[in-house]
């Protein structure tokens, strides 16, 4: 798996033809100007909202991806979503947010989206042994603080934790703050490559992931 990051929570995962697209930023976004834009297989939308549903911007040429932008089960090409309602909370005015939990050839992927309350129910719970890949937001200002995301971290135990959104938007000095807290380096990767096999035996790894 290739991961990639464009910034807020806008990632690029890619192996072979396949391509997943989670939360790409809208062209109507006031935030960014100039969101990426390429083909995807599947399209994620945590929240409907334009920061997080440019799904216009997973469309490339003839490559039109299969949307998800809600809570439900789903299957797509041997892709396995599961999608859990949750809230949150954008300049003051309240969304649902969607935490999804995607199973890509044998390796779970957790997107926790846009979440602004760390309380977890019992339906979500019952999938946090198996993530392998944790994505988490730390920017606080609506979303998790960094120790709230160092602390939720830790519920799903998983091998890799991705943080995203820290950047526009969001308080500054919260990437470093959530490096110390989880006793990580801050150093980013251009991208993160790897298979199974490399993070079996890893538990909490941190990669901060450059922004393209």
């Amino acid at each position: 798996m290739i991961i990639t990051y464009h910034g807020k929570q806008f990632f690029k995962l890619q192996q072979g033809d396949f391509t997943l697209a989670y939360n790409p930023i809208s062209k109507d976004s006031k935030k960014y100007d100039k969101p990426t834009k390429f083909g995807s297989t599947i399209a994620l939308v945590s929240v409907r909202h334009e920061d997080y549903n440019g799904t216009e911007n997973a469309t490339f040429g003839d490559t039109e991806p299969f949307i998800i932008q809600g809570p439900g089960s789903y299957e797509v090409g041997g892709v396995t979503i599961n999608g859990f309602g949750t809230k949150s909370l954008i300049d003051d005015a309240h969304y649902v947010n969607t935490l999804y939990f995607v199973v890509i050839e044998d390796i779970t992927y957790c997107f926790i989206g846009d979440l602004e309350d760390p309380a977890l129910d019992q339906q979500i719970k019952e999938f946090t042994d198996s993530v392998d890949v944790l994505f988490v937001p730390i920017g606080s200002n609506g979303t998790l603080t960094p120790v709230q995301a160092g602390k939720i971290s830790k519920v799903f135990s998983p091998k890799v934790i991705i943080p995203m959104d820290y950047g526009i938007g969001r308080d500054s000095g919260v990437l470093d703050i959530f490096v110390k807290e989880m006793g990580a380096s801050k150093e980013p990767v251009e991208k993160y490559v790897f298979k199974k096999s490399d993070i079996e035996g890893l538990t909490g790894k941190v990669i901060v992931i450059k922004e393209q």
